[in-house]
C-alpha cells in the first residue's frame, strides 16, 4: 500500500476528523510537516475538512525569512489560510516549543478551528524517549506521545491531532520541502540525539529503534494499569491516610506521583519526593513548606497540599486615597472597568510582545500568589494586573496623558 493511501485508511479507520470541520497544520516547510500537508490537501473533500496553515520562523537561519516567503506564496495560490509568527528573545529548544504552542492556540481560538495537526512520527516518539531518559524524567513521561489528545486550556474543546505516529521518516514523500542545514549540528540536545547516538545504538542492535518502540508500549500499558488501580484518589484534594495505608507499597509510590503532578508549577526532587513519601507513613503530624508556594500537611486523617497563602485583597478608587501609598493604572476615557479573576485564554501586551497571561507569569517567574491578584479590563482589554504588571495598553495612555486613573492600594 502506498504512503498515501495507508494515511488515508488509518485516518478514516480511527475518526481523527470526524468531530471537526477545520484544521490547523503546524507547518515548518520540512519534509515531514510539507508531507503531513500534501496528504492532508489531497484528502480534504474525503476527510470533509477545511485546511489552514500556521508557520512559526523561529529566525535562527539566514533562509528563513525567504522561506517563509514562499509557504505564504504557495498558499496563496492554493487559497488555504496562512498565519505566521516570529519568535522573539532567546532562542533554546523549550523556548521555541512554547512559543510555537501558545501561537497554535491563540490563531485556534480566535478563527473557531477546533484541531491541530503535527507531522510527529515514529522516529520522533524513539528520540523523545531517549531525550527524557538523559533529562532523567520519571516512567509516566516514557510514556510516548498519544495520537489524538486535549489541547490549551481555551474553554473551546480543542485536539492536537498526531496522525503519523504509525509513519516512518522514510515513507514521506514530498518533493518540495526545505532542508534545515542546522539538523547536521549538535549544538541541540535532539540534534546529537538522532545523529551520534541513536546510529550508535543502532550500530549495535540494528532493531533498537524498533525495541524502544515496543518498550514505550510496554510502558504506556503498565502506566494505564498504575491509574486504573489508583482510580479512587485521582480526584481528590486530600487524600485519605487509611485509604492510602491500605495499598500495596509500590502503588502508594505512583499515587503519590500523580497527586503531586496536579501542581505543575511545583518541582519536588526525588529526595524530597522519597521524604514526603516516608514521612506520610510514619506516625504523627506534619507541616512544612516544600516550596516558596507551597505547604505539605499531615494531620490525623489526610494528606494534601496547600498554597502557602491566599491573593492580597486590594482596595480600588478612581480618586487619589487621602492616605497611605498607592499605586495607579491608567484605562480609557470611556468604556466599563470591570475587576476580575484571570481565566482560561486571558492574554497581555508587554514590551510590543502579546502572549498568554500564563506564560507571561511563567517567564517571569511571577509568585504563585501575585498570580492570584485581580485583572483591571475595559472593553476585554486587560490594562494590567494589580501589583503585577502595567500592559503596554495602559502605559500608552498614561504617556498620551488621556483616560482615567484607577488607584489602587493593598486592603488594611
Amino acid at each position: 500500500m502506498k504512503p498515501y493511501e495507508k494515511f488515508l485508511k488509518i485516518a478514516q479507520e480511527k475518526g481523527y476528523f470526524e468531530k471537526h470541520e477545520t484544521v490547523l497544520i503546524a507547518l515548518s516547510g520540512g519534509l515531514d510537516s510539507m508531507t503531513l500537508f500534501n496528504w492532508l490537501y489531497r484528502a480534504k473533500e474525503t476527510l470533509d475538512i477545511r485546511l489552514s496553515v500556521a508557520h512559526v520562523n523561529h529566525k535562527q537561519r539566514d533562509a528563513s525569512d525567504n522561506e517563509e516567503k514562499a509557504l505564504r506564496a504557495k498558499m496563496l495560490e492554493l487559497k488555504i489560510p496562512f498565519y505566521t509568527a516570529s519568535f522573539t528573545g532567546t532562542f533554546s529548544e523549550e523556548k521555541a516549543r512554547h512559543f510555537r504552542y501558545d501561537f497554535f492556540e491563540t490563531i485556534m481560538e480566535e478563527n473557531s478551528i477546533t484541531a491541530l495537526v503535527t507531522a510527529h512520527h515514529k522516529n520522533d516518539l524513539t528520540e523523545n524517549f531517549l531525550i527524557r531518559q538523559i533529562r532523567g524524567s520519571r516512567l509516566r513521561y516514557l510514556t510516548g506521545m498519544e495520537e489524538v489528545q486535549d489541547f490549551g486550556d481555551s474553554r473551546q474543546k480543542l485536539e492536537l491531532i498526531r496522525p503519523l505516529l504509525s509513519f516512518e521518516k522514510s515513507e514521506f514523500n514530498a518533493s518540495d520541502y526545505f532542508e534545515d542545514a542546522s539538523n547536521a549540528g549538535n549544538d541541540f540536545l535532539r540534534n546529537r540525539v538522532r545523529n551520534t547516538y541513536l546510529p550508535a545504538f543502532e550500530k549495535e542492535n540494528p532493531r533498537f529503534e524498533e525495541n524502544l518502540t515496543s518498550l514505550t508500549d510496554e510502558i504506556k500499558r503498565a502506566m494505564a494499569i498504575v491509574t486504573y488501580s489508583g482510580r479512587a484518589f485521582a480526584a481528590a484534594s486530600k487524600i485519605d491516610l487509611i485509604e492510602f495505608s491500605r495499598e500495596i507499597d509500590d502503588l502508594q509510590y505512583f499515587i503519590l506521583q500523580e497527586y503531586i503532578a496536579k501542581f505543575p508549577e511545583l518541582e519536588v526532587s526525588k529526595a524530597q519526593f522519597d521524604e514526603l513519601l516516608h514521612i506520610i507513613k510514619r506516625d504523627g503530624q506534619y507541616f512544612h513548606a516544600i516550596s516558596s508556594d507551597y505547604n505539605f500537611v499531615k494531620d490525623r486523617y489526610y494528606f494534601y497540599i496547600e498554597e502557602r497563602s491566599k491573593a492580597t485583597e486590594f482596595e480600588t478608587s478612581l480618586t487619589p486615597f487621602a492616605t497611605g501609598d498607592f499605586a495607579e493604572i491608567t484605562l480609557p476615557e470611556h468604556g466599563q472597568i470591570v475587576i476580575r479573576k484571570r481565566e482560561a485564554g486571558d492574554r497581555i501586551t508587554v514590551n510590543g510582545i502579546d502572549k498568554k497571561l500564563r506564560r507571561y507569569f511563567i517567564d517571569q517567574k511571577i509568585s504563585l500568589k501575585k498570580r492570584g491578584n485581580p485583572l483591571i479590563v475595559v472593553e476585554n482589554q486587560i490594562y494590567g494586573v494589580l501589583d503585577v504588571i502595567d500592559t503596554d495598553l495602559s502605559k500608552s495612555l498614561k504617556h498620551d496623558k488621556m483616560g482615567r486613573t484607577l488607584y489602587y492600594r493593598e486592603k488594611r
